[in-house]
């Protein structure tokens, strides 16, 4: 390979070119500048994401905000499921094609690694903010519950479900999750991996604790009105789709310490697991 060629860089689409030697200068003197831009992207969408999670935590429990899950005009049934699943097919695409692998290669390709994560969660809080703004309400009920013991346990089973999401999130290391850690660390010109796989503590009990807390808040309320009912509905099922995808995935990159992982601890209901033998470990028994 001749100078020329080891002086090449491949850029978005696959194609390549030559650097010269006041182009490799330039890129250098733009190092730290992109660095800058690319740490003050990832802030603003940290940030935001934190105050979208947490005006979810209202929007969904009908308080203290002023667009809320069964605020807003009402519209018929036809129309709520029409304007909702397409609202939930945006959140689901783009939660699916971007936590592809052959996606985060293009991205990486035509980016930069050090951003990826945090150009997902930019727009998963898009997403977000289309349901709080847009998601439709028939203004019927599937249920009230107006026994007050009812209702306390409704409500702390939805307050456990937030906890028990927040919990995961912060063992999992919640920097890494929201992308800030990745583009801190190339910031100070660092290179950074992945997470290890956490499976201490309620990682212990289930395999997917954060999805747990998830689906406690969504079916957790006292009053279940028709638009909160299809939300909740739309998103368990994409929830048990989109942990096959996530779940096969790990599989590709961790391998039979996943499958193990797998085979001893339940998906999603703490100790339904049967016990480990070492035959229930064989590779004819071992977890889809």
């Amino acid at each position: 390979m001749n100078r020329q060629e080891q002086e090449s860089k491949t850029v978005c689409g696959g194609l390549s070119r030559p650097l010269g030697k006041k182009t490799m200068e330039h890129n250098r003197s733009k190092g730290m500048f992109g660095r800058i831009i690319g740490l003050t992207y990832a802030l603003f969408n940290y940030l935001s994401a934190i105050l979208v999670l947490g005006y979810g935590i209202f929007w969904y429990a009908n308080l203290y905000v002023p667009v809320t899950i069964d605020s807003g005009a009402k519209v018929s049934l036809t129309t709520a499921l029409l304007v909702n699943t397409l609202l939930m097919l945006f959140f689901a695409v783009q939660h699916t094609i971007q936590a592809r692998p052959w996606f985060k290669k293009l991205f990486i390709k035509c980016t930069h690694k050090s951003i990826e994560r945090s150009t997902y969660v930019l727009f998963s809080n898009i997403a977000f903010v289309l349901f709080y703004l847009f998601w439709k309400d028939t203004g019927g009920h599937i249920w009230q519950v107006e026994n007050k013991i009812g209702v306390i346990i409704l409500w702390s089973l939805y307050g456990t479900g937030w906890m028990l999401a927040f919990a995961a999130i912060f063992l999992k290391n919640h920097f890494h999750f929201l992308g800030i850690r990745q583009a801190f660390l190339h910031f100070q010109n660092k290179d950074f991996s992945q997470e290890p796989l956490v499976k201490f503590f309620i990682y212990s009990l289930v395999r997917h604790p954060m999805y747990l807390g998830f689906l406690m808040a969504y079916w957790a309320t006292p009053i279940m009105s028709t638009g909160h009912f299809i939300f909740a509905l739309e998103m368990t099922i994409y929830t048990f789709i989109g942990i096959q995808f996530e779940e096969n995935m790990l599989i590709g990159f961790i391998g039979k310490k996943y499958r193990d992982y797998q085979a001893k601890v339940p998906m999603l209901i703490p100790f339904s697991r049967r016990i480990v033998t070492p035959k229930s470990l064989s590779p004819a028994n071992q977890p889809e």
